[in-house]
């Protein structure tokens, strides 16, 4: 399929390059006329800018719209942003003091007060600010906060990271209309479509080197990559493995590859007889050639997982240990547990055939290609397999209409292990939509919650995950690299782990 694609597009005619620049141009014709103006292209749309609705605080905040108190470094670890400092006064109690001398773009002054008033709205409206922040009172004196928990909390710093904490401006504010304090405000903003930003002069870290900045929305990696290869873009972050060739060793394209948190898994649906096998999953995940899929299927564009959590870190990789693809002992522990081969080469038990349906959806193109793959070794392993690629899983998974499900989370977004073994692995978890439960980890998640020597949390979320793979709760396969492959006139466009760190004011457009 994706060498059908590149073949196409190195014969496309004149013709219909000229078609898709001039699809591209209808909105970008305005922001062309601009000295500097960076195209940069995604397959993911949005329908707001506000970091309160729902995810999407992480467009607001990578299109250079808004900032947050608090930022992860390359080592994921939280350094002061807006914020000139946080102070961890006792478990219950933080200071933060606010940067002097910043304005937000419809230049009313960034006060203590006015971040107060941004925190206080976004736990009013958003659920998961709320459950993140768990703030109980702020106090303001001067440009300092003193901001009391609910219960200590020694991930509040973490959470101040977190997109939906982006500072704003809360006495105008809606779906279209933000006032940020980024180094670009919005010229015009469609909901699924594209987002045109234009230079704020009076950034307090300096005005932006660039002239202009758009978020170009594009349906499919097939067109965005042709719109890269035809110069309608000048970077983007959504071109898979087997997408990139066009781009290897091309003197005019920067390939930029740094490790990053989000996982590629399979959910097991534990509701499921066959599922709440162990034997069964064990076989699943014995016969998962994560090295293959990795390496080949998607390009090197992932690692194999060894775990929730990538190597880098210091609760994952060799810390752990699971078991290495084996076909054959994949069908040994099935043949042990009483599934035999049947005459259509399919194993039965109690009268009854080993079929399951593998889901997966679109909007993550590399799913689509690891359920085909899924689907082929669970074949051999003599499991009738189903796959059903859809646009979205999401309800099916929250009413628990599945078997397996191939998915892919950031499972570090703010630099620390708690936030995702609450959501994914404790009993009941956000999401836990497989229904794994293990009381024992189940207390040991609890602890971590109030932990604050972060060697006793790694130490936990080490043991947590280790019960996690010795029961084969899930099949975790590999963690995404984030690639951005950019134009090489592009200069200094950051590509971290923490994957919300998008363009700055030194962001740059070379001759």
């Amino acid at each position: 399929m994706f060498i059908g694609v590149n073949f196409k597009l190195r014969s496309l005619t004149v013709a219909t390059i000229l078609i898709l620049a001039f699809v591209l141009a209808g909105d970008l014709r305005a922001a062309d006329e601009a000295d500097k103006n960076l195209r940069y292209g995604s397959t993911f749309s949005n329908t707001s800018i506000d970091p309160a609705n729902a995810f999407d605080g992480w467009f607001a905040v990578t299109i250079g719209l808004v900032e947050t108190l608090v930022r992860l470094d390359a080592q994921m670890k939280p350094v002061p942003w807006l914020a000139e400092s946080v102070e961890n006064v006792d478990p219950t109690t933080w200071k933060v003091t606010v940067r002097d001398k910043i304005t937000f773009h419809n230049g009313r002054d960034v006060t203590a007060q006015a971040v107060k008033d941004s925190l206080e709205r976004v736990i009013g409206k958003l659920g998961r600010a709320k459950d993140g922040l768990l703030i109980d009172s702020i106090e303001v004196r001067g440009q300092t906060l003193t901001i009391k928990t609910t219960k200590p909390h020694p991930t509040f710093i973490n959470n101040l990271c977190e997109p939906f904490s982006a500072i704003v401006f809360t006495g105008e504010i809606s779906d279209l209309v933000v006032y940020g304090t980024g180094p670009f405000k919005v010229d015009s903003f469609r909901p699924n479509g594209n987002a045109q930003m234009v230079r704020y002069d009076g950034y307090w870290g300096g005005p932006a080197k660039l002239d202009r900045y758009t978020q170009v929305y594009l349906a499919d990696a097939g067109t965005l990559s042709m719109a890269m290869q035809s110069g309608e873009l000048d970077v983007t972050m959504d071109i898979p493995g087997p997408n990139r060739h066009s781009f290897i060793n091309n003197p005019d394209y920067v390939i930029d590859s740094v490790p990053s948190s989000r996982a590629l898994f399979l959910y097991h649906n534990y509701k499921n007889p066959f599922l709440a096998d162990k034997n069964v999953r064990r076989a699943i995940n014995l016969a998962l050639d994560k090295k293959t899929f990795c390496d080949v299927l998607l390009s090197g564009s992932c690692v194999p997982a060894n775990g929730l959590f990538p190597a880098f870190l210091p609760y994952a990789g060799d810390k752990l240990k699971s078991e290495a693809y084996d076909m054959d002992a994949a069908k040994a522990t099935l043949e042990a547990a009483g599934y035999k081969v049947g005459p259509n080469g399919v194993r039965q038990k109690d009268g009854k055939n080993l079929s399951l349906t593998v889901y997966a959806y679109t909007s993550r193109v590399e799913l689509p290609i690891l359920a085909e793959a899924v689907q082929a070794q669970l074949t051999e392993l003599g499991i009738e397999t189903k796959i059903d690629i859809m646009e979205s899983v999401e309800d099916r998974l929250k009413t628990g209409d599945f078997d397996l499900v191939i998915y892919s989370l950031i499972t570090t977004p703010l630099g620390d292990p708690y936030t995702m073994l609450d959501n994914l692995i404790k009993t009941n978890g956000f999401y836990n939509y497989g229904k794994y439960s293990d009381p024992e980890s189940d207390k040991e998640i609890a602890q971590m919650a109030g932990e604050f020597d972060l060697s006793k949390k790694a130490a936990t979320a080490i043991k947590v995950q280790q019960k996690a793979l010795d029961d084969y709760a899930f099949g975790f396969i590999g963690h995404l690299s984030r690639t951005q492959i950019r134009n090489k006139r592009v200069v200094d466009l950051p590509n971290e782990p923490a994957g919300f760190n998008g363009v700055t004011n030194k962001t740059d457009l070379k001759d």
